[in-house]
């Protein structure tokens, strides 16, 4: 008598969701970076140019560079807003992602934690029939005495 799990075509399904939702976590983990890395990015370049400006305008700049720098930072300023929209976009599809990995490693512990029950019942039960048959088999010699 071999151990079956009536639910191991479910518990190996759950497997497989438990994967695909890491892998789906994975990528929305390094879609975020990615966007939150351009977005530090820019913001330095933002505050290297205003440092940069700032220097400027103490040395004393024409109206045309300052109305340059004035464009260039609002165009700046601009990016940064988008890319924060993505960015919180990115981790908003992040911790989606993360809850739904954790929902699917929960339902995969029930499965595995239901199989050891049934498996560790199943011993039992093989150990039970084992002594039974141990004690027919004590009798039987005893009778044969």
């Amino acid at each position: 008598m071999s151990f079956k799990f009536k639910l191991q075509k479910i518990l190996e399904m759950s497997e497989h969701e438990k994967l695909k939702a890491e892998k789906e976590f994975t990528q929305a983990t390094r879609q975020f970076e990615e966007v939150a890395t351009k977005l530090y990015e820019l913001l330095k370049k933002k505050e290297n140019y205003d440092n940069d400006y700032r220097t400027r305008m103490e040395m004393g700049i024409s109206i045309s560079d300052i109305q340059q720098s004035h464009t260039i930072l609002n165009q700046l300023q601009k990016q940064i807003n988008q890319l924060q929209i993505y960015t919180q976009k990115a981790r908003e599809n992040m911790n989606v992602k993360q809850e739904l990995l954790v929902e699917k490693s929960i339902e995969l512990k029930k499965y595995e934690k239901m199989k050891q029950i049934k498996y560790d019942y199943y011993l039992e039960e093989v150990k039970r029939q084992d002594d039974i048959l141990m004690d027919e088999i004590s009798v039987q010699q005893f009778m044969n005495r």
